[in-house]
């Protein structure tokens, strides 16, 4: 009689690998990539192994990695990454603890990265990807790699875009929990063209571009997210803008001619933590019904901590994309970076309002130790931006170059801020505005806490060019200041007198300390 191993072992490998994949638990089928022969042992190439146990994945089954460090060393895969799940519905991939994927497939000559760690190609849904751990072993400039990539085609209109190739291949009800992606040539975890998203316990750490990216997305909720050391911004919520529906296939983009239920729309992200990084802490472009809440960014050095910013077609700008609507962020920490809060409008010479309109609304926001700007709305065009209110803003700096940490404000329309309070250690300008018309302040409250007076005449801590608007309470405290000192500065086509209340920027109430008298406030 033949016995069960010498029937299995003379089979086809396929079929061997097959009768030894099968198991059930629970009533799904549990494919074990150690019983399509991987080791484990992270110095064996299991790139094999891992695609057959891929490849066997059918809907309403489990792909298993066992601990152990699974090595994938083959370049340039087919289906460009060392996992591929697609067209199947109802299917998790389970990592157990001390399992990792250890991607070793890194071009030694050209430094750069030959596959994406995890693909998921639609048609797919209901995808659960639990505990999933992805490192690269070495360092790569940025390439191709992602660590976790979905792709998907957003469903809208009933049109396909123009420049995608073949039929509509949805993908929806994806979930990662527990994730951990490092040191990827590309975005940590990127989605494009996925509906229904639930994230909670990701970290990617050491990515070369963005650490969490979504583009043309909707539905999403993202909870419990660090990204330490991102090449790029740490969150982005980008979608991007064309005169038609269209799929670019070189940057593997879609874009829209407006803000639609695909722009990154009905994002809900909570307790959030970004660690430097070579860009933004978030990123929000082209984005429709955000909100955020329990954000903290530091240390990013090249960029604000939260950034929301359009840009049209002849900016100069590599990539366009609409103002960026109904987006509330509350309870947001920015420590230690180049800019704060961020709103940048690039409407180009025709002023389109697509791209100057928007919605932001801040609800709390604590900004310590920005050298740049803590807060920022700006157009780079004569065409105002608008859209911005900031319910409580607490910023403290020591800065004395670019924005000297403090409130910024040019070319911008009907920008409305509740109670501001900006404590800085030198007498520098720390609330500023040019070209902003109907301003609106409840209260500013600005102290300086130098104890010597600075050689030459002490700047106004307050500056309002060109702008209107009322500031309702204004305080200023400064101990040291010189009597001669004047603390706001203001321009006007007519000279201003002596009543704050019918300045161009009125000024309902203003405190001094120490008092200064009227000349505290000057007209240019």
């Amino acid at each position: 009689m033949t016995s069960r191993r010498r029937l299995i072992m003379g089979a086809p490998a396929a079929a061997a690998l097959a009768v030894l994949a099968g198991c059930q638990l629970g009533g799904s089928t549990v494919v074990d990539v150690r019983k399509f022969g991987a080791r484990g042992d992270g110095a064996a190439d299991d790139s094999r192994a891992i695609q057959a146990a891929a490849a066997a994945l059918r809907s309403g089954g489990t792909l298993y990695f066992p601990p152990g460090t699974y090595r994938f060393a083959q370049r340039r895969p087919d289906g460009s990454a060392a996992i591929v799940i697609t067209g199947v519905s109802d299917v998790d991939v389970q990592f157990d603890a001390g399992a990792e994927l250890l991607m070793d497939n890194v071009d030694e000559t050209a430094r750069t990265g030959t596959s994406h760690g995890l693909l998921v190609r639609g048609p797919a849904s209901r995808i659960s990807l639990r505990n999933v751990n992805i490192r690269w072993v070495s360092d790569a400039k940025r390439s191709i790699g992602d660590g976790i990539r979905v792709v998907g085609c957003p469903a809208h209109g009933g049109a396909l875009p123009a420049g995608w190739s073949g039929p509509r291949r949805e993908v929806s009800s994806l979930t990662l929990s527990d994730c951990v992606i490092r040191r990827s040539p590309q975005a940590g975890v990127i989605m494009m063209g996925v509906s229904d998203i639930s994230i909670a316990g990701l970290r990617v750490i050491d990515s070369r571009a963005d650490g969490l990216h979504f583009n043309a997305c909707r539905q999403a909720r993202i909870e419990d997210y660090t990204a330490v050391d991102a090449g790029d911004d740490g969150l982005a919520l980008v979608t991007y803008f064309a005169r038609q529906f269209s799929f670019d296939q070189t940057a593997q983009t879609f874009s829209f001619p407006a803000l639609t239920d695909w722009s990154n729309t009905d994002v809900v992200v909570k307790d959030v933590d970004i660690v430097r990084g070579r860009a933004n802490g978030v990123r929000i472009a082209g984005a429709n019904r955000v909100t955020i809440g329990d954000l903290r960014v530091g240390g990013v050095r090249s960029g604000a901590a939260v950034m929301v910013d359009s840009a049209a077609p002849g900016t100069d700008v590599g990539w366009n994309y609409v103002a960026s609507r109904a987006v509330r962020v509350d309870d947001v920490t920015a420590t230690d970076c180049d800019t704060g809060i961020h709103l940048l409008a690039r409407p180009g010479a025709s002023g389109d309002k697509s791209f100057r309109e928007f919605d932001i609304h801040i609800g709390d926001a604590k900004v310590d130790g920005c050298d740049n700007w803590s807060v920022r709305a700006e157009s780079l065009a004569e065409h105002r931006v608008s859209g911005l209110r900031i319910d409580d803003c607490s910023i403290s700096s020591t800065s004395t170059t670019g924005g000297n940490g403090g409130v910024g404000i040019v070319q911008a329309n009907g920008v409305s801020l509740g109670h501001v309070s900006i404590r800085h250690a030198e007498p520098v300008v720390a609330f500023k505005t040019v070209e902003a018309r109907q301003l609106a302040v409840d209260r500013l409250a600005v102290t300086i806490s130098a104890s010597e007076q600075p050689e030459g005449t002490a700047a106004p801590c307050v500056s309002l060019d060109a702008s209107d608007g009322v500031i309702a309470e204004l305080e200023i405290d400064w101990s040291a200041a010189p009597t001669s000192w004047h603390a706001v500065s203001m321009s006007a086509t007519e000279q201003c007198g002596d009543d704050f209340r019918e300045m161009p920027v009125a000024i309902g109430s203003l405190k001094l300390t120490p008092p200064l008298g009227t000349s505290a406030i000057t007209c240019r």
